[in-house]
């Protein structure tokens, strides 16, 4: 069985895979023009700032969305940080400050403006590591590598691509780069018509690159390369990832009345009423339990309870439509599924 790490795995992916980084998505902009950027179609070419799943603002949406999920790190990501490089210093500066020189920073660039003087502004504000898109040799490589940043590259797998990619380790292995991922190639909306354009089918080509991948970490290992490689699969990043991001946010922003349930999600029960909080006082009163035991819905049409006090509220509102709702626990709480509940 072919292993998905040859080497020692980045810092930045250490922390990314206990879902401890936040994505700090700095602009959509970008001259890369690559067919399968996955950017979605509210981010691609557009010039707006995200800090995981929240359109950002202001600076301190930034450090609350941090704290939210515990954050350990930050991935700068767009498009591309350098060409907003002001907003994306301050931005280090900002997240350095605030929690400390430890808190790790890794940034994304196709390098088209990596010189040697803006990569020097970048370290000086507190950047750990970058990573380049790109299948060449670029001077930005050569000039990150000259200051002592950290520095790797990462590339999607492309089925038919083995002796580029090849060519590519030969390469940074001579340049003594610390790092290569290679990612699952991603389907989305957005470049899907581009990738069916040049042949590729969703499966097959999702299947093709992941044996791509782990065949090329399997062939650097019987070459004796160096080069730290690491696979990430789009499960790895997309699902695996992003629970453990969602159970640290969970952790934080649960409320009384709700409870933990499978996957990460948020559970809690919902009762559909007039004059909720009137009613809510009275439940309040007539049960003398704490405040924050009964929520309101954004809405104002449901009272949010816990499960150990839904039958003695049922008992002074019955006749009343229940509902167990689970939520994705982000900033937006997106809801996942909703049952209609029979007592």
């Amino acid at each position: 069985m072919y292993s998905d790490v040859h080497g020692k795995l980045p810092k930045g992916c250490e922390i990314c895979l206990r879902g401890g980084k936040l994505v700090l998505f700095i602009t959509g902009l970008c001259e890369g023009k690559c067919y399968y950027c996955p950017l979605s179609i509210d981010k691609k070419g557009k010039d707006v700032i995200y800090a995981d799943e929240v359109l950002v603002k202001n600076e301190l949406e930034i450090i609350l969305e941090a704290k939210a999920i515990n954050a350990e790190g930050t991935g700068i990501t767009g498009g591309d940080p350098l060409l907003k490089l002001n907003r994306t210093l301050k931005y280090i500066k900002l997240l350095k400050d605030y929690f400390g020189k430890n808190h790790h920073i890794h940034l994304y660039t196709n390098g088209i403006y990596a010189s040697k003087d803006v990569l020097i502004e970048l370290k000086n504000k507190g950047l750990d590591e970058i990573r380049f898109h790109t299948f060449k040799i670029i001077k930005g490589i050569e000039n990150a590598l000259s200051i002592g940043i950290s520095t790797g590259v990462e590339i999607p797998a492309i089925p038919n691509s083995e002796n580029e990619i090849k060519n590519l380790i030969l390469n940074l292995e001579k340049l003594k780069i610390d790092f290569l991922n290679i990612n699952q190639l991603e389907f989305t909306p957005t470049n899907a018509l581009q990738l069916k354009e040049r042949g590729f089918e969703y499966e097959k080509s999702m299947r093709e690159s992941e044996e791509l991948a782990l065949r090329i970490i399997e062939w650097a290992k019987n070459q004796g390369i160096e080069l730290n490689i690491h696979y990430c699969s789009t499960i790895k990043k997309d699902r695996y990832q992003f629970k453990m991001r969602m159970l640290r946010r969970r952790e934080n922003i649960i409320k009384a009345y709700e409870e933990k349930a499978e996957d990460g999600l948020i559970g809690k029960f919902m009762i559909k009423c007039n004059n909720s909080y009137e009613l809510r006082r009275k439940l309040l009163k007539e049960l003398n339990i704490s405040p924050i035991m009964i929520g309101i819905s954004n809405d104002g049409k449901y009272l949010e309870v816990p499960r150990k006090y839904l039958k003695k509220i049922l008992e002074k509102i019955p006749k009343c439509e229940v509902i167990y709702v689970k939520e994705l626990p982000t900033a937006y709480r997106e809801k996942i599924t909703s049952e209609i509940i029979t007592l």
